[in-house]
């Protein structure tokens, strides 16, 4: 496609909410972040965490694969807002780390470090909750 010289409508939506499709027989839970494999589908919140995979987000509730193969179903993930998550004790974030990139641990939970590319990217470690004092706000974008 050419470059245009003259004005268009590009079209556009929100994109706070987007569907996902699931793995073979994935089963994801509300609440744990949405990962998404190499194929671009939704795993299961029970995979163990690769840096091959990626975080879209946060699903928005749970949903069963079960049986199905890749996309017979779709999941809802949460995005672009701060979500809570657990603060990995043995690889914290500190106050100096914030506005730092925060790491995939397990599927509701932060680290620091990205354990030699081990572990995808979460987002942005935005601070530390009052309330839940080992817990840490990521924003995911």
């Amino acid at each position: 496609m050419a470059k245009t010289d003259v004005p268009i409508v590009t079209e556009l939506k929100d994109a706070e909410l987007i569907h996902v499709p699931l793995k073979a027989n994935a089963v994801v839970l509300h609440g744990t972040f949405a990962l998404i494999d190499a194929t671009g589908h939704g795993i299961a919140s029970s995979t163990a965490v690769a840096g091959t995979q990626k975080c879209l987000g946060v699903w928005d509730a749970s949903y069963d694969n079960t049986g199905g193969a890749d996309a017979d179903r779709l999941g809802l993930v949460r995005r672009k807002k701060a979500f809570l998550f657990k603060n990995l004790e043995t690889d914290a974030v500190a106050q100096a780390d914030l506005g730092a990139t925060v790491y995939v641990a397990d599927n509701q939970t932060i680290a620091k470090t990205h354990n030699t590319n081990a572990r995808p990217i979460a987002g942005t470690f935005l601070g530390f909750d009052t309330q839940y004092t080992d817990h840490v706000w990521v924003e995911i974008a």
